[in-house]
């Protein structure tokens, strides 16, 4: 039997849902991942075929060596992994079943390149620029204007994303990722991209005001097909989303026709094809239809595909995984809640080590309650600055947005995440 090779940097609900894709598709799964304890290995056990250890999952020339070693010639390779990604598609190139070449992922890794491409091919788009010092901050904001969005060049959800008004509060800003990166343990603030330092240096983008939406779209042989369509009527202080609902309350079918037409676009402007991208678009009140980001090589995280599946039918994970063999296109199910749905999210509060979650069933017996999912375990270190979904549930029979707000607001009083 064939083999499909999973790379994973870090646990990720994503595996599981993959992994079943491949066997649906009558392959093996074989995940590769730094060296995990026994404990891990037994559950790991229950969702893949077998588990390869690697030091350097981003080290694609030794993992590329690694596969040929354990698995011989694979099917595919890929990754649900955001840090990963651009690394694995060099790893599908040097075992020749690359399906879209890696410079193109390198491409989308870069968000200062991609606002670039994306300009280039007259797509809308705010002012920016990139800042590598405090003392940068006037010239910085007379280009792009003010107030603005500073973000890591090549950061992932709203890790350290900060809203600035004045030259005093970009400067301030410029400072605070400066010193916070550097001891980031995410890895990808730690290379290179290209000449660009992206621990010191950042993105300055002019602030986009308007509703925000999550489009998945997959890219089939240059054809872009956006799958389905969530708005964030709830998001805090740290551009964390709270709540995502689909369809978005109050778009009308014209308008939504615009955003999935700007998130096609943009895949397609980038190069992108045979994969599947999750692109954040903002309506802005003047250019319209604006890309807000691009995650190239992966749906939407944590449940988000869920409710898309079960509004359409549509299997992000196993398109993902037909796209990667350069199989036909899955067959699709019929939608089995084709009704509104919302997901709710929440985060720990603080940062440490996860120490235990209480309050699962209380919130799983609410009548709204669809589905839970967590997608952290007792052990996990958690941050305030990084954006992880730590439980997360699949709501219906709400009326509106301000039923789903109540309705996260009654979850976080039940849901107890313990951080030591």
């Amino acid at each position: 039997m064939s083999v499909v090779v999973l790379i994973r940097e870090a646990r990720g609900h994503w595996v599981g849902e993959v992994a079943a894709a491949v066997h649906a598709a009558g392959h093996r799964a074989v995940l590769l991942a730094p060296p995990v304890d026994a404990a891990e290995r037994v559950s790991l056990a229950a969702v893949v075929d077998d588990v390869a250890a690697v030091d350097d999952v981003y080290n694609a020339e030794a993992v590329a060596e690694k596969i040929r070693s354990t698995v011989g010639a694979p099917a595919a390779v890929l990754t649900g992994s955001d840090g990963a990604i651009t690394s694995t598609a060099r790893v599908a190139e040097l075992l020749g079943v690359a399906r879209c070449p890696a410079s193109v992922f390198a491409l989308c890794a870069d968000k200062s390149a991609v606002r670039e491409a994306l300009a280039a091919a007259g797509l809308p788009g705010p002012g920016f620029a990139l800042i590598s010092a405090a003392s940068d901050a006037a010239g910085v904001a007379a280009r792009v204007g003010l107030p603005a969005i500073v973000k890591p060049v090549n950061g992932a959800g709203s890790n350290l994303v900060r809203t600035v008004s004045t030259v005093d509060e970009l400067a301030a800003a410029y400072e605070l990722l400066a010193a916070r990166l550097p001891e980031s343990p995410d890895p990808r603030y730690h290379r290179l991209l290209g000449s660009l330092d992206p621990s010191s240096t950042f993105l300055v983008e002019g602030l986009l005001r308007g509703p925000e939406y999550a489009v998945d779209v997959l890219i089939r042989d240059g054809v872009a097909e956006p799958v389905e369509i969530l708005d964030k009527p709830l998001v805090d202080d740290r551009k964390f989303e709270l709540v995502l609902s689909c369809p978005p309350a109050d778009l009308a079918e014209e308008r939504a026709a615009l955003v999935t037409s700007a998130a096609s676009a943009a895949v397609l402007a980038l190069g992108l094809d045979n994969t599947v991208a999750h692109v954040e678009v903002i309506d802005d009140e003047e250019r319209g239809p604006t890309i807000v980001e691009v995650n190239a090589g992966r749906p939407a995280g944590s449940i988000m595909p869920l409710l898309a599946k079960l509004r359409t039918g549509i299997d992000v994970f196993a398109e993902l995984t037909a796209l990667a063999l350069g199989a036909p296109r899955p067959e699709r199910a019929p939608a089995k809640l084709p009704i509104p749905l919302g997901m709710l999210i929440l985060y720990a509060s603080g940062s440490g080590t996860l120490t235990g979650i209480g309050g699962l069933d209380e919130v799983a017996a609410l009548p709204e309650v669809v589905d839970l999912v967590t997608t952290v375990s007792p052990g996990q270190v958690l941050t305030d600055e990084q954006e992880t979904y730590a439980v997360n549930l699949v709501v219906a029979g709400f009326a509106d947005h301000d039923d789903l707000v109540a309705l996260h607001a009654e979850a976080s009083k039940l849901i107890r995440l313990e951080v030591s």
